[in-house]
Parts: C-alpha cells; structure tokens; sequence
C-alpha cells in the first residue's frame, strides 16, 4: 500500500532528522488520490508538516578515507579523492576508519572496532557469516602494516 509506505517514509524521515525529505513526502501523501487513505493518528501530524515545515536535514558526518586520509561522507563507498573503494563496516555500513579498525575473526569481513564491540555485547553473532564471536578474539588493528595489509587486499578484491 503506497499511503502506508509513504507515511512510514515521513515518520522516519523525521525521527532521523532529515526534515526536508519528510516535508517532500507529506506533500505526496497530501495529494488528493492518497489524502483520504492516511491512518487518522498520522494524519494531523502530516498536515501540520506541511502547514510548518521545518526544512533543515542534518548534516552527513565526514571521517577520512581510511586510503588517502581526505574527508568522505561515512556513507560513500569511493574516495573521490585517491578513486579507491572504501571498506564497510558490516556494522554500520559507515566506510571504516584506519584508526578503529578490526576484522571479524570468523569471516574477515571489516568493522568499526567501537561499533562492533557495541554490538557484541547485544547480539554475539557476526551479522555477515551469522558465526559466534567471542569478543577477546576482536582485535583492533594497529595503525600502520596490518591496516595497510588489510586495506590493500580489500582494494584487490573490489
């Protein structure tokens, strides 16, 4: 049903900050063929961000490229710099940080060291191979040749 998906769009837009993107989305759902078919408990609340619209996004964080060192969006998976393919956090989904790096012990698959210990004391599984992970087996990678390693085998592959 688009007027659900439409209204769930527009209520997560908002709890992420990304006002902007739910006014755009109300402006949709306001259209005379969907008006009609939005839940009543969501309806006041689309009107109102129409009627006052708040039309700020917040900001994409910036970290640098765990290659070149130059300032990437968390998110982009280029460097637009050195044109390098930038891990993911299987975390996340953030390109990783060379100075908070790891790997998962079973799948070798690349993780923000903080974030993942974060997440292994909620959930003790890898979400990539679904494998059992003891937290002392996560090991930070220092800085220099085994993040260098790491970081030239992940270019090879991509």
């Amino acid at each position: 049903d688009v007027v659900q998906i439409l209204t769930t769009t527009v209520v997560e837009c908002q709890k992420a900050g990304m006002n902007n993107s739910a006014f755009n989305f109300s402006l949709i759902l306001m259209k005379p063929e969907y008006r009609d078919l939005i839940d009543a408990k969501y309806k006041k609340k689309i009107e109102a961000l129409i009627r006052k619209p708040d039309k700020s996004e917040n900001e994409e964080e910036y970290t640098p490229c765990p290659h070149c060192h130059q300032r990437v969006p968390d998110y982009e998976l280029l460097c637009p710099s050195c044109q390098l393919a930038l891990p993911y956090c299987i975390i996340t989904g953030a390109h990783v940080i060379r100075e908070d790096l790891c790997v998962c012990p079973s799948c070798n698959f690349p993780a923000i060291h903080s974030e993942f210990m974060k997440y292994l004391y909620t959930d003790d599984t890898c979400p990539m191979c679904s494998t059992k992970i003891d937290l002392s087996r996560i090991v930070k990678l220092d800085g220099g040749p085994a993040v260098d390693s790491f970081l030239a085998q992940s270019s090879d592959m991509s």
